[in-house]
C-alpha cells in the first residue's frame, strides 16, 4: 500500500534501495541516499519513504542507530574544527587541550612506569597520520617514551588501536612519530591516550594544568583526577587490551598530545 496522498513514483529512495534486504541496509547507506533530498515540501513523500525505510531497518536489524544515536553508547559530537581545512601551518590537533577535559599546556608532567590513560573525543574522522608530544626534560641514559591509542568501553580504556608509537626521550623537543600502524578514529567518539617510559629513567613531556572537569569515579568529594592508571601487569610497557579492575584514578597531570591525520 502506497502512503497516504503521496505520488506512487518515488524518484530516489525506492530506486536506490530496491535491491537491498532491509537486515542488510547500514545506516552509512541510509545517510548517503537521503543526502541529497532537500527538506522542502515538494520532497515531503521521498523523506516519508526515508523514514517508513529506517524504521523498517531498524525493526529487522534490531539496532537503533541514526534514530536514537547516530553512533556507539558513549559519543560526544563535539564539533571541533578540521585541521585539513584551514591553513596548512596548523595541521596538529590537540587532543589533550580538547573539551570536556582540556585546558591550556602550561606546566610539565613526569612519564611513569605504570602507563597513565587519558580520554579525548576524536575531532575528525580517518586514520592517523603521526602522534605528536613535546619532551621538557630529557633522558639521562637510554630511555623511550611509549604512546597509545586505545578505544572505549563504557567509559574507561579498553584495546589498543594500530600499533605504539616510541619516542627517544634522550633529546628534549617536539617529537613526531609516523610509525603507528593504522589507527581509524571516528569524529565525536570517545578514545584514550596512553603514556608511559620503557625504562625507569626520569624524563618529563609537556602537561595539561590542574583545572579539569570531572572524569569518573573517585574516593572522596575533595579529590582531582586527570585520568587512569594501570596499577598491576604492564609496567614499562602499553597493554595490548585494558583490565578495567587494574585501574586506579591518578592525580597526576594530563599530558598533552598532539595527531596528524
Amino acid at each position: 500500500m502506497p502512503l497516504p496522498d503521496a505520488n506512487k513514483k518515488s524518484s530516489r529512495v525506492y530506486p536506490l534501495l530496491q535491491n537491498t534486504d532491509l537486515e542488510n541496509i547500514a545506516y552509512a547507506t541510509l545517510q548517503s541516499t537521503g543526502t541529497p533530498i532537500a527538506i522542502e515540501e515538494m520532497n515531503e513523500d521521498e523523506l516519508r519513504r526515508l523514514v517508513l525505510v529506517n524504521l523498517a531497518r531498524l525493526s529487522v536489524k534490531g539496532e537503533w542507530s541514526g534514530l536514537l544515536t547516530a553512533a556507539s553508547g558513549g559519543s560526544f559530537n563535539v564539533e571541533l574544527g578540521q585541521s585539513d581545512t584551514i591553513n596548512a601551518t596548523y595541521d596538529i590537533d590537540s587532543v589533550g587541550q580538547s573539551p570536556p577535559w582540556g585546558n591550556n599546556v602550561t606546566t610539565t608532567q613526569l612519564v611513569r612506569n605504570d602507563p597513565q590513560f587519558f580520554p579525548f573525543i576524536a575531532p575528525k574522522t580517518g586514520d592517523l597520520d603521526a602522534i605528536v608530544i613535546d619532551v621538557t626534560a630529557a633522558a639521562a641514559s637510554t630511555c623511550n617514551i611509549l604512546v597509545g591509542i586505545y578505544s572505549d568501553n563504557d567509559g574507561l580504556p579498553n584495546t589498543q588501536l594500530g600499533s605504539t608509537a616510541t619516542f627517544d626521550a634522550t633529546t628534549s623537543g617536539q617529537k613526531t612519530q609516523t610509525s603507528i600502524g593504522t589507527i581509524s578514529l571516528t569524529r565525536g567518539e570517545q578514545y584514550w591516550y596512553a603514556v608511559v617510559r620503557d625504562q625507569s629513567v626520569s624524563t618529563t613531556i609537556k602537561a595539561i594544568n590542574n583545572s579539569i572537569a570531572y572524569l569518573g569515579p573517585s574516593n572522596t568529594v575533595s579529590s582531582s583526577f586527570h585520568g587512569f592508571e594501570q596499577t598491576s601487569g604492564s609496567d614499562n610497557a602499553l597493554p595490548s587490551s585494558v583490565t578495567a579492575a587494574s585501574l586506579s584514578p591518578t592525580p597526576y597531570l594530563r599530558f598533552a598530545m598532539g595527531l596528524k591525520s
